[in-house]
């Protein structure tokens, strides 16, 4: 439809519902949402963990992203995305720009190309998942919202496109472990459904659809176990959480939203199994995780309850005229209610507000007095390199960790232990080789015997260093 029959339609119709309904007024709400993540990419300051994943590609081989994908506890798609900009030497904040394509297209998608209420539309757009998290902090959990807003996108039309479904499910299993539960219950609901009905002669797939859909399960189940396996005894214990009363709460409120969809299956009279089963093991999945084996659930993970739970809409949505309007008012509701349940829009606006007010940590300020002040070819000596990666993008200064007591052992990808790094401090002093030297500390330490140079301040994560020169 063109924008004067749109037009048109808007004024015979004569109401506000009706120019919501307009795609004109969606695009001129895009464009806003578009400025407004664009803005927010530039003001934002790379977190750790962004930071990480940039120089991981920038300097690890495919095998070796594979190898520490083990500690990491991410599959490596994101960091494949990102090898060949950062092998090229395109600077960092390139990985904000593909996050921010990844949303936009992710939005545009959500916008123009799903059935949901134009208003409900809108809102999304300007709260969760599209603004800001998922766009300016540039991690894998945008590729989540991206490949799962395809799948919604083709779910009406999976039948007719069996494969490239299939392909887009096996994508999911490489964007994030949390995912693995939707991935099982879109297999369980597609692929192992219509091999029962084939084999009890029920299937209404042709002979060439059947074999892309069998392609398509060979192409997930070897993804599944390639990817299983190399995570297969991940841990990073910095990220997790120690607060049993807020993983309670958390997966306290996975039970509700599972309750809630049972009670939508039984009111569509079970109509919505298939979308009601995936959302269930989505849920079942991320509550096993959470409660036994991985607790850190840190804001970017706790979204991702509402990410599914939008999918499930989308879903139900596609599902065709059989599902009742009512339905669908009670799952939009509870996906909007369900932002106030876990505090996540609170939460969202307070992380805007601290990007935009703060220094995420003195990461800038402690590069711009080394690129100022210190020669090229001195090397830095640092406490614990987890902590040096809100450096390292305003600086080509190299680092060297000497928390392990080995003279520049460099180790900018592992996360040490508190002790480890204490004593490495401490025992300084009995290696001749680090005389002469600059030394960063994170940790806040009294009695240190060197020269103090710089202190940092104004961090919101209270992510400030100091800056030692080791006397000859």
């Amino acid at each position: 439809m063109s924008v004067l029959e749109t037009d048109s339609a808007v004024r015979k119709k004569g109401n506000i519902a009706a120019l919501l309904d307009s795609k004109l007024i969606l695009f001129v709400f895009f464009a806003i949402f578009l400025l407004v993540n664009g803005y927010l990419i530039v003001i934002h300051e790379p977190w750790r963990d962004e930071v990480q994943a940039w120089f991981l590609a920038k300097y690890k081989s495919v095998p070796g992203l594979i190898e520490f994908s083990r500690f990491d506890g991410h599959p490596i798609l994101w960091h494949l995305i990102l090898l060949p900009f950062a092998k090229l030497g395109a600077p960092i904040w390139t990985m904000h720009v593909i996050s921010y394509v990844c949303v936009s297209v992710s939005a545009y998608l959500f916008l123009f190309k799903t059935k949901l209420n134009s208003i409900a539309k809108i809102v999304s757009l300007f709260s969760i998942p599209f603004l800001y998290l998922y766009s300016s902090v540039s991690r894998n959990y945008c590729l989540v919202l991206l490949v799962g807003m395809l799948i919604c996108v083709l779910y009406g039309k999976r039948y007719e496109h069996p494969f490239i479904y299939s392909l887009l499910i096996t994508l999911m299993i490489y964007t994030h472990a949390l995912a693995w539960g939707f991935v099982a219950g879109l297999t369980i609901t597609f692929h192992i459904y219509e091999i029962v009905l084939k084999i009890m002669h029920k299937s209404k797939l042709d002979k060439k659809s059947f074999m892309h859909l069998i392609a398509g399960l060979a192409l997930i189940v070897i993804s599944t176990f390639v990817v299983v396996f190399t995570l297969y005894g991940s841990s990073n214990p910095v990220y997790v959480s120690k607060d049993e009363d807020y993983v309670n709460k958390v997966v306290l409120s996975l039970l509700f939203l599972v309750l809630a969809s049972v009670v939508v299956l039984i009111i569509s009279r079970f109509k919505l199994w298939k979308e009601t089963v995936v959302f269930v093991l989505t849920m079942a999945f991320k509550i096993v995780i959470y409660k036994w084996y991985y607790s850190g659930i840190l804001f970017q993970r706790l979204l991702l309850i509402q990410v599914f739970l939008l999918f499930f809409v989308l879903m139900v949505k596609s599902c065709g005229k059989e599902v009742k309007k009512m339905i669908m008012i009670i799952l939009t509701a509870l996906y909007f209610v369900s932002f106030f349940f876990n505090g996540a829009i609170s939460e969202l606006y307070s992380l805007i507000a601290d990007d935009i007010n703060w220094n995420y940590s003195s990461g800038r300020e402690m590069a711009e007095y080394l690129n100022s002040n210190l020669p090229d070819e001195k090397e830095i000596l640092v406490d614990g390199s987890t902590y040096v990666k809100s450096i390292m993008p305003y600086t080509d200064k190299r680092f060297f960790d000497i928390s392990q007591g080995v003279y520049k052992e460099e180790t900018l990808f592992v996360t040490n232990d508190f002790d480890v790094i204490i004593k490495g401090l401490k025992g300084i002093d009995e290696h001749s080789e680090y005389k002469g030297h600059y030394l960063i500390c994170f940790y806040q330490l009294d009695n240190l015997p060197y020269e103090e140079v710089y202190r940092t301040s104004n961090s919101i994560m209270h992510e400030n260093y100091i800056l030692y020169y080791i006397p000859d």
